[in-house]
């Protein structure tokens, strides 16, 4: 499960030499609900963890291990759109991929699109429904930033209060993971007032008890960080502790 939480790193880890996974990952990252299912985007600590099956000499660029978002995200750099899946192997699946600036990084790599054509040509509802449902349910849509040349591309974000859980050790930010919901769901019990909860979340009574849900304006913000089978409904049908009727995340009792 991805655990998302605290401050990203500030840089990125350089490979110019050839490489294959990580010790704990012989065959590389990438393919599972927390990561990419293609090499780009795959979690990462080193570059020896990205692209396993390839030569990183026959790529367009040198790959990199991308620490500004969480647990890591694979890439190379390169020069335009056609540097991104140019080698065979390079890439898993047909996930469409740009060349893009991130940030203040001033290098040019390659990310998962998710540039209007490309959730209009994939018939999804959105650009976030298009990174949760193609990509992973951890990952958002957002602008790389860099300037002029930035994109539209799918990167993991930042899970809180909502998000699925097993233990407390799962839960972001001092968050507790609540068992009564089906997948678990991080976040505070026995509220009284939604000072009592964090930024984002209302405090809701629940049977004899309370707990602060996530607040939503779109589904979206609800299947974030939450394995499909488990989704969450944003619904205002709640009792919230302030009468109110702000919609919220609201997951299914075990």
């Amino acid at each position: 499960m991805r655990i998302l939480g605290g401050s990203p790193g500030l840089g990125v880890v350089v490979l110019l030499a050839a490489g294959c996974g990580g010790p704990d990952d012989p065959e590389g990252s990438g393919g599972t609900d927390s990561g990419s299912p293609d090499q780009v985007g795959s979690v990462c600590e080193i570059p020896d963890d990205c692209y396993p099956e390839v030569d990183p000499a026959d790529l367009a660029g040198p790959v990199e291990c991308l620490d500004r978002v969480p647990e890591g995200y694979c890439t190379h750099h390169c020069a335009d759109d056609a540097d991104c899946c140019a080698v065979e192997g390079e890439c898993q699946t047909d996930l469409p991929q740009v060349c893009s600036p991130f940030e203040s990084t001033g290098m040019m790599m390659c990310f998962l699109s998710c540039e209007n054509e490309d959730v209009a040509a994939a018939g999804a509802d959105d650009p976030e429904a298009f990174c949760q449902h193609e990509v992973s349910p951890y990952f958002i849509c957002r602008s790389s930033g860099g300037g002029s040349n930035n994109r539209k591309i799918c990167v993991p974000g930042d899970c809180g209060v909502g998000a699925a859980c097993v233990e407390d050790a799962d839960c972001a930010n001092g968050l507790a993971c609540d068992t009564a919901w089906e997948g678990g769901y991080c976040g505070a019990r026995d509220c009284e007032t939604n000072a009592d909860c964090p930024d984002d979340s209302l405090c809701i009574a629940d049977g004899d008890g309370s707990y602060c849900a996530r607040t939503c304006q779109a589904e979206t913000d609800c299947t974030f960080c939450r394995p499909e089978a488990h989704a969450a409904t944003c619904t205002a049908d709640v009792d919230h502790a302030d009468g109110s009727d702000t919609p919220v995340c609201a997951a299914t009792h075990t």
